[in-house]
């Protein structure tokens, strides 16, 4: 059964329960109002003859022993129908239409004060009012029947009347509680077409639920769930996109040289060639194969890096900068590139050997752009290191700065491949500032030169918790 079903039927069953049980408890203490009312009318009315029979037994103690007229003309004097038993049974006259058993207690028995006794019936509704009377020597029992047919004729046309304005209140109510219900489940219908689309694969649906009850927190939490899942669909589209581009890239990188030296293999294998001809097919194969031995070291940093911990140490940043300058100044001074390091004292957070390879990587990415000046800084800011690696080479085009750090990914293909690249060097970079729990930054204008930011260590709590796992 459906909620919606549900709530509709809780809503008919409680409605319904609760307005009978307060129609009958309303309609019950009306009924009972009336029975003391009537009751209180009875007594008065037993009063009264009780004083009356008083009278007769007082002026006429043996009216027993009258005749039947004689007895007509006493029984008339009362003002209700009345039944009079002497204490033995020996007589019993009555000018009631009708009288239930159980009035007069067994023989013998005293009397305990005035009685009532309810009776209603195909012949009428009646009280009878029962008790002893004593005087001038004479005992006998005296009841009176008072006539509440017209009182239970009211309380009957009540109930008739209530189930009918039951019956139309719970007409009337139903589309109404109907109505209500589809108001409580709106929401929670729109939760489920939401997610029935998002399963369809629809991930930017969303539910728009005003108000600050359960339903519409339930919606706000949906909508927040539906934001995050179409935040990992996304990153695991763009994640499959790049794998399928790394293993396209990857493969053409291989071809291309492969293609190039089995053809200058072969050419040598097949022929005999003259000797400058020989030395430069053997000079293609030789840079080719550099340019294999490079796309297969990269490759091989980034599997370590995607599949091992690394402990961070806190290491001053002027021994790791000294120990840099010493291998990037005969790098720089061989291409003929000036080299400028101006560190400020501090400490980092870092692994060495990764931490060098990254800034051997920018320092190699420069030098191929052409640059003929390479300038590191670095210093203290907000709790941790800033360091700067700026160049003057060509630089890097603005609409390209945001996919520089994919895999294979090359501004110049031609110079890159002429100098032994693959499109590596940043995206390892990115992979160890990652690891470092960094920031990288990349600026260009493509024309006068490239900075790359990198900011390491805003807290040292974060640093070590980026090192939990220790290197195997």
């Amino acid at each position: 059964m459906r909620l919606f079903h549900k709530i509709f039927l809780c809503f008919v069953v409680i409605f319904g329960i609760s307005f009978q049980a307060a129609g009958y408890l309303l309609l019950n203490y009306a009924y009972e109002s009336a029975m003391e009312q009537e009751k209180k009318i009875a007594f008065q009315d037993f009063r009264y003859n009780r004083y009356i029979l008083q009278s007769v037994l007082y002026m006429d103690g043996d009216f027993f022993a009258e005749g039947e007229e004689g007895l007509t003309e006493m029984l008339g004097r009362f003002t209700v129908p009345v039944r009079l038993r002497e204490i033995d049974g020996k007589y019993d006259i009555s000018n009631m239409a009708m009288s239930p058993e159980g009035l007069f207690p067994d023989k013998g028995e005293g009397s305990g004060g005035a009685s009532f006794q309810v009776y209603e019936g195909e012949e009428g509704s009646y009280i009878f009012v029962r008790d002893y009377v004593r005087q001038g020597g004479k005992e006998l029992y005296l009841v009176t029947q008072t006539d509440i047919s017209a009182a239970v004729m009211r309380q009957k046309s009540m109930i008739s009347y209530f189930q009918r304005i039951y019956l139309m209140i719970l007409c009337v109510s139903f589309p109404i509680i109907f109505l209500l219900t589809k108001v409580l489940t709106a929401t929670l219908q729109k939760v489920r077409e939401a997610a029935g689309r998002i399963a369809q694969g629809s991930y930017s649906q969303r539910i728009h639920a005003k108000g600050k009850d359960e339903i519409s927190e339930l919606a706000a939490d949906f909508n927040r769930m539906a934001e995050q899942v179409e935040e990992k669909i996304a990153k695991l589209s763009d994640m499959a996109r790049q794998k399928e581009d790394f293993a396209a890239n990857f493969a053409h990188e291989l071809k291309t040289p492969l293609t190039s030296v089995i053809g200058y293999a072969d050419m040598l294998y097949q022929h005999d060639l003259p000797r400058e001809e020989v030395r430069s097919a053997a000079g293609y194969i030789w840079n080719e194969g550099m340019r294999l031995n490079a796309l297969s070291l990269k490759m091989m940093d980034l599997f370590v890096l995607e599949r091992q911990g690394f402990l961070l140490e806190e290491m001053e940043a002027g021994e790791i900068f000294e120990n840099l300058r010493q291998g990037m100044e005969p790098v720089c001074r061989e291409q003929g590139v000036e080299f400028v390091m101006e560190v400020e004292e501090g400490s980092l957070w870092v692994d060495f050997d990764l931490f060098k390879t990254m800034l051997l990587n920018l320092a190699d990415n420069s030098v191929k752009a052409g640059c003929k000046r390479l300038w590191v800084g670095g210093r203290p800011m907000g709790g941790g290191y800033r360091i700067e690696v700026r160049d003057n080479g060509k630089g890097i085009p603005p609409e390209e700065l945001g996919r520089v750090t994919e895999a294979f990914y090359m501004v110049d293909k031609s110079r890159s491949r002429k100098q032994h690249g693959a499109g590596l060097g940043l995206a390892l970079v990115a992979k160890i500032v990652e690891v470092h729990g960094a920031k990288m930054e990349i600026e260009s204008d493509g024309e006068t030169g490239t900075a790359v930011i990198l900011s390491f260590g805003e807290r040292k709590a974060e640093a070590e918790g980026d090192g939990k796992q220790g290197r195997p």
